[in-house]
């Protein structure tokens, strides 16, 4: 029988320390948004992942392993699991994409996509789909599933769902994240995990995670110190959002120096073509890599730097345990060696340099703000 449900996708993860350590954050994220989602009345919910066991407590839950060195395809997946157990209206999770979703928008999304698919809802679109970032998704929740199956079937990757549901599929996308934007911030590093670790919002079981001397290898309480003095001046590199620089501004004192390029290029396949340019490159070939942040350091007193830019413009595809032992500053344990020698320039800069991904200046900086405001 059709009726609300929630697939919950979470990947692999390898290996090394590094990788491991978000991983069992992203499981911990996973126990705590069951226990949200069946406090706000969805009890059908599957898990899709390569191995569920390490949920083996909760008897309730929909499992569905992934088979052993089968070909992997997101979209093709996903729009499977709706379909076998006939979720309509349907919501989808990746694993990392809930830190900060809280019960009361965990209840709006509910309850919208609920009401939305009732016959002759009023005042709501036929075709409705609620995220938390239209360009980059992370979690979605739609009506009409039947209609939207195909659409989903072709997407590699989550980050395009909700754009593809707009243009391919005449759905109204509206972005919760107007409601309380840090909500759309997910957890893809270890830096995501070190800011979440000042967050005083963080439930239980990814609280538990969080609490791991590891995570204190990235400066984010000197970048804190920093944010919290007037005057001081921050750098911002990579794909900075601009509602998120805003919220920024708004709760701190401080001067920013904002080098924003190259937004959605993994949205636009820009990445995948091999598009990417960066204006740090050639400053960053120009001056050695010790020379770019001693450059840096008499521009800025701290630096939230988004790496992946910089990585694409070089054409660089460093392993998962490269960019996580990077954004930890454990040069050591890096294999490129062309990352390994900016991570120790950036790791003994004059000032304190947090490494990470597209989140640090997105969703990321919107967590700050709320840090700085509460804390």
């Amino acid at each position: 029988m059709a009726g609300l449900g929630a697939v919950i996708m979470l990947g692999a993860g390898g290996n090394t320390p590094q990788e491991q350590l978000v991983r069992e954050a992203q499981r911990a994220n996973v126990r705590d948004l069951i226990h949200l989602l069946r406090a706000n009345n969805v009890d059908r919910i599957v898990l899709a992942a390569p191995q569920t066991d390490w949920l083996s407590d909760d008897r309730a839950l929909i499992r569905a392993d992934d088979l052993p060195n089968a070909p992997f395809h997101f979209g093709q997946r996903l729009a499977a699991l709706i379909s076998a157990y006939r979720y309509d209206p349907a919501l989808y999770f990746g694993g990392g994409s809930t830190p900060l979703l809280d019960s009361t928008l965990m209840e709006t999304i509910v309850g919208i996509v609920t009401q939305a698919a009732k016959p002759g809802a009023s005042n709501l679109p036929d075709r409705l789909a609620l995220t938390n970032n239209l360009h980059s998704s992370d979690w979605i929740g739609f009506t009409r599933a039947a209609h939207a199956l195909p659409i989903l079937a072709d997407q590699r990757r989550d980050n395009s769902i909700a754009w593809a549901l707009r243009e391919s599929g005449g759905y109204e996308v509206r972005a919760l994240s107007t409601l309380r934007p840090a909500t759309g911030f997910d957890i893809d590093t270890p830096t995501d995990l070190a800011l979440l670790a000042h967050h005083p919002d963080i439930l239980p079981n990814l609280r538990a995670a969080l609490d791991d001397v590891r995570l204190t290898s990235i400066p984010i309480e000197a970048v804190l110190n920093v944010l919290r003095q007037n005057g001081k001046t921050v750098a911002l590199i990579g794909r900075v959002s601009p509602s998120a620089w805003s919220a920024l501004n708004r709760v701190s004192q401080v001067w920013t120096r904002v080098i924003a390029e190259e937004r959605g290029m993994v949205a636009s396949e820009r990445e995948v073509r091999g598009e990417v340019r960066s204006m740090l490159l050639p400053m960053l070939e120009s001056l050695g890599m010790e020379g770019f942040f001693e450059q840096l350091a008499e521009m800025a007193d701290a630096v939230l730097f988004d790496t992946r830019v910089l990585f694409a413009a070089r054409g660089m595809a460093p392993s998962a345990a490269d960019r996580y032992a990077s954004d930890l500053l454990w040069h050591w344990a890096i294999e490129d060696e062309w990352l390994r020698a900016f991570t120790f320039a950036a790791a003994t800069a004059p000032i304190p340099v947090v490494l990470g991904g597209h989140s640090l200046v997105s969703g990321g900086l919107h967590a700050i703000a709320e840090i700085l405001q509460r804390t």
